[in-house]
């Protein structure tokens, strides 16, 4: 059935319902008839204009015109407080006209009820956390202290961590956050719900964007509208830039229409880039025709009339349409045109009663029936319904509020027509707010105020009246406020508005001193300019010892961040001159000191610190920093552990105690706080370069390998070394060497480049390049530990221990803890028989890493030759325990049990040892695994398998060694008690004899007939 046409009554109707605007709504309208794909179709349009020139009834007629079009539409004002209240109002918009977004509502119901979990929470103190004392950690080494302070210090380069980010955000922003984790997660029933609350929009915007795609695929068109956007685009800019262009939460679909509207141009900084995507519709004043045809629209066409309310109004839309409602017949009527738009309008409010209560509800920012209550007084509170039908008054959300317009001009009346009775009515709304707030004390504790989100909001009506009655007496009030206690407690959003409260009260009263001070807090880009407020404000707030104190630590920290130590000292004990128990004083101290390397003093500013706020957990965050510095590790993770109970969102304390964990030998503990760190911030190369040295450390070369590489691509050329390292360890060494090769290009004399070189050359066989690289690197630094102890393993292949000795005693003077050269010169002094240095070497490199099978096996071998039986198999026993499916390990351990403990004890042993050997047999050659099954045999006492596999492994014609050991293996076995000494003998004769002819010589001889005889 062909669509049903309009009729020309029907368009005129249309045409006449708004007037002007013609080309915005064309443009508008236009967009429809192209499609996304085409490069003209606009996803973003921008309406802008001074206050009054009806955006937002240009608003309501794009909205129809976008449903004339088919399209599914929603819009929000300045009523909604947050971007999860935001996409609420969407979705419940979309559900009225048939699409609900169910799986993003479920989700939204659920952060609601979590959301109120979290209020209750904080209105209770928080259970404090049991810590755990650390026990039986290694000592650490002075070497392992330095590597975890050069760390520290490499924490520079991890973007946004930095003095003033580590302490005055943590002071502004995250002090509020640190108190609520903590409660949320012991109240909470899962991290995931913490998070939920505390980072609502990584979890909604996924599924909100999820949903509205969904919908949008069954629709022509999806049109959103933001009014007001000059007071939401704080809110909203960041995030709507993401949903729309950048898709850190995924995107709207192609078919998504979005229009702003609001008084200035939209932030630079957030949307310059895109500033060609968006369709700019400026607003002016109606020109004389446009406002002709407003009025002959609504019925005014009397010439005098008109004249009239074009002189009065300047062509507003808002006050012309007012003007218009009341479709006055005489110039009379509209009366004197040297008065106020307002006094005009209010001129057909008869009633005195109505009149005073609608200039009254003038004086609060924002509306609801409480509100309105305490402004009119009791006799005018039942006419609230009225004054919500006024049109110029919008209504939303059980809240209105007054047209800015008509607000700003009956206040400038009320002023100026009764300073006293201005006064009186705003200090009334003053202390009706202030009660308010007490109200809710009453149910909170201590300092649990300063989290509470409608305690703030009473808070900040209360100072707007407060300056509003009396300017310059509440402007040092709130200035001191500032410094008490916004500093401290409040939440950077809040503090914002609190800031943006001031220029809007400077502005409604007049008062040039208190819009100054709101701008100039509010213009704040610089440390600099940061400084410059903070010493106003120590002049401004006068004789109050307090917050003076907070104000000269809040700048000691600014001079702090910006290296100006000395100064930011001076400041801390000025502020403790003021206040002997100014926390963030001390804590100031503490970073200076921390920066002079005075780390026992640092130690004692934080330790003040916190005898005043225990739970500051910026401040055990350094002073754990502090401790690690000292190498007293365990007190170190003891405070950055508390630290990350109170804020696990601090990547700093993350990353601090990533590092102790490798100062510690801990890389599985490095390796879990580097992840965190990186989903705290994903961009960090930094972060990802360290992860991927715990990945190395770890083994997990593929995973090291994807890390080293993702830094280089976050702009991190210091990664290089850790990316080729990585190739190496994966036996990728012809990318290795063509990587570093370009690194070495353009820096030639790199000595830890020149020395994974050399490293690479060796282990491919290229054994004079090696030691070319190395001994050049050795020639820079002849203390290079690496390079030394790489070259010693080239002189130890080469059959030249002396120099291989003297290769890894230079690394050992020159670095103590050096693992490696330790575990190399113990193994080699092994080999030459020298057991009791190889033990004392062996030894000092289990201090440094317990856990290591290959020299637990090796001391395990010392103890065994001296006859420490017991001692050797504990060795052999936790050696197995970390490394079991290791085929020799296994063996060595299983024999070793069997002679201390006997045969029959051990016999799960060998059948456990048969099971690997199943399993791994692959591992080993097959003459290898015939001739260990020989072995396992005999243990068990089975003399017919042991038979058939001696048989077996006479058929592989296995090699003179193999023989050899599985001879070594049975004299071994014979030492176990419980054995069957006929049964060895059975095996051992004809295993000599196989032994005897694959080395027919003398001394083959010689042995075969010394091990028979031993055997019998």
């Amino acid at each position: 059935m062909a669509e049903r046409r309009p009729t020309i009554r029907e368009l005129i109707r249309q045409r006449r319902r708004f007037v002007g605007r013609r080309q915005e709504l064309a443009a508008f309208r236009e967009n429809f008839a192209v499609p996304p794909e085409d490069a003209a179709h606009h996803f973003l349009f921008h309406v802008r204009g001074d206050a009054g020139v009806g955006k937002t009834t240009l608003l309501r007629q794009l909205e129809n015109t976008a449903r004339e079009h088919r399209a599914l539409t929603a819009s929000v004002d300045e009523s909604v407080n947050s971007v999860p209240e935001v996409m609420a109002a969407i979705s419940a918009q979309l559900a009225e006209q048939g699409h609900p977004l169910k799986s993003f509502d479920r989700l939204l119901a659920t952060y609601r009820r979590r959301r109120h979990e979290a209020d209750a929470a904080a209105q209770q103190p928080a259970p404090r956390p049991s810590e755990e004392a650390a026990a039986g950690e290694p000592r650490p080494s002075p070497s392992s202290a330095f590597a975890v302070r050069a760390g520290l210090v490499g924490l520079g380069m991890v973007p946004g961590v930095g003095a003033l980010a580590g302490a005055a955000e943590p002071d502004r922003v995250a002090q509020a956050a640190d108190r609520a984790r903590a409660k949320l997660s012991a109240r909470l029933r899962s991290h995931d719900d913490v998070d939920l609350v505390m980072s609502p929009l990584d979890a909604l915007t996924p599924a909100f964007l999820k949903d509205v795609g969904e919908v949008a695929a069954s629709v022509p068109w999806m049109a959103w509208f933001f009014d007001t956007y000059e007071r939401t685009s704080p809110l909203l800019d960041l995030w709507l830039r993401d949903v729309m262009f950048e898709g850190r939460y995924g995107s709207l679909p192609a078919n998504a229409v979005v229009t702003l509207a609001g008084q200035g141009t939209l932030a630079p900084r957030c949307w310059a880039d895109y500033a060609d995507l968006v369709a700019d519709l400026p607003l002016v004043p109606f020109t004389e025709t446009e406002a002709r045809q407003l009025l002959t629209a609504k019925g005014v066409v009397d010439e005098q009339v008109v004249e009239v309310v074009l002189r009065l109004t300047g062509g507003l839309p808002v006050l012309v349409s007012m003007l218009a409602e009341t479709r006055p017949t005489t110039p009379e009527a509209v009366g004197d045109p040297s008065g106020t738009a307002v006094e005009r309008f209010l001129k057909w409010v008869s009633d005195e009663t109505h009149r005073s209560a609608a200039l009254a509800a003038a004086l609060p920012r924002r509306l609801d029936e409480d509100v309105f209550a305490a402004a009119v007084g009791e006799e005018a509170a039942e006419l609230y319904g009225w004054l919500r039908s006024l049109p110029f008054v919008a209504d939303g959300s059980g809240r209105c509020g007054y047209h800015q317009v008509v607000r700003t001009a009956m206040l400038r009346l009320q002023r100026n027509q009764s300073p006293q009775a201005w006064r009186t009515r705003h200090l009334r709304l003053a202390d009706a707010f202030a009660g308010w707030q007490r109200q809710i004390e009453e149910t909170l504790e201590g300092d649990q105020k300063w989290e509470h989100e409608r305690w703030l909001d009473y808070r900040l009506e209360e100072a707007y009246h407060r300056l509003c009655a009396t300017p310059e007496g509440a402007l040092r009030d709130e200035l001191r406020a500032y410094a008490r206690a916004y500093l401290s407690w409040s939440p950077v959003s809040w503090e914002r508005r609190w800031k943006r409260m001031l220029v809007e009260a400077g502005q409604d009263t007049g008062s040039e001193a208190v819009r100054i001070w709101g701008e100039r807090l509010l213009a704040q880009s610089s440390m600099r300019d940061l400084a410059r407020s903070m010493t106003l404000l120590i002049d401004e707030v006068g004789p109050d010892d307090q917050a003076r104190a907070m104000a000269f630590a809040r700048r000691g920290l600014i001079r702090a961040e910006m290296n100006e130590w000395e100064e930011a000292l001076a400041d801390a004990e000025r502020a403790l001159e003021l206040d002997a128990d100014c926390a963030r004083a001390h804590a100031v101290r503490g970073e200076v000191y921390c920066h002079m390397g005075s780390y026992d003093r640092a130690v004692e500013s934080y330790d003040r610190a916190l005898r005043v706020d225990p739970e500051y957990a910026w401040v055990l965050a350094r002073r754990g920093e502090a401790y690690a510095l000292l190498g007293r590790f365990e007190e170190a993770l003891a405070d950055l552990r508390r630290s990350l109970e109170l804020n696990d969102g601090n990547a700093q304390a993350v990353t601090t105690r990533a590092l102790v964990h490798y100062a510690l030998g801990d890389f599985e503990g490095a390796l879990a706080d580097f992840t965190r760190a990186l989903e705290i911030r994903p961009e960090s190369a930094w972060a990802h370069q360290e992860r991927a040295k715990a990945y190395r450390l770890l083994g997990r070369h593929e995973e090291s390998l994807a890390d080293a590489e993702r830094a280089i691509e976050l702009g991190a050329d210091y990664a290089a070394f850790d990316h080729v390292q990585a190739l190496r360890l994966l036996g990728r060494f012809d990318e290795a060497l063509i990587a570093v090769d370009r690194c070495l290009a353009s820096a030639p004399d790199d000595k830890r480049m020149l020395a994974e070189r050399g490293e690479l050359y060796r282990m491919t066989d290229r054994v004079e390049e090696a030691l070319t690289d190395f001994n050049r690197v050795l020639d820079m630094d002849p203390s290079y530990v690496f390079a030394l102890d790489s070259r010693g393993l080239i002189h130890e292949d080469a059959d030249r221990p002396d120099e291989a000795l003297a290769d890894f005693g230079t690394a050992i003077a020159s670095d103590p803890h050096f693992f490696y050269a330790l575990d190399h010169r113990g193994t080699l002094h092994l080999r030459l028989g020298n057991d009791e240095a190889a033990l004392a070497d062996l030894d000092r490199a289990l201090v440094l890493l317990p856990d290591q099978p290959s020299v637990l096996w090796a001391r395990a071998e010392c103890h065994r030759r001296a006859g420490r039986r017991a001692e050797a198999l504990a060795d052999l026993e936790r050696a197995w325990a970390l490394e079991g499916d290791d085929l020799e390990l296994a063996f060595e351990y299983t024999v070793l049990v069997s002679q201390v403990a006997g045969l029959t004890e051990a016999r799960e042993r060998w059948t456990a040892f048969e099971r690997l050997l199943a399993e791994n047999g692959d591992e080993w050659d097959t003459e290898t695994v015939v001739a260990a099954t020989v072995i396992s045999r005999a243990a068990l006492g089975d003399r017919a398998g042991a038979e058939r596999s001696l048989a077996e492994l006479s058929a592989t014609q296995p090699c003179w060694e193999t023989v050899d050991e599985a001879v070594g293996d049975l004299d071994d076995l014979a030492q176990c008690p419980g054995v069957d000494p006929a049964l060895l003998a059975t095996l051992r004769a004809p295993l000599a004899e196989l032994r005897a002819a694959l080395d027919p010589g003398p001394e083959g001889a010689r042995i075969s007939a010394q091990g028979a005889h031993d055997i019998r």
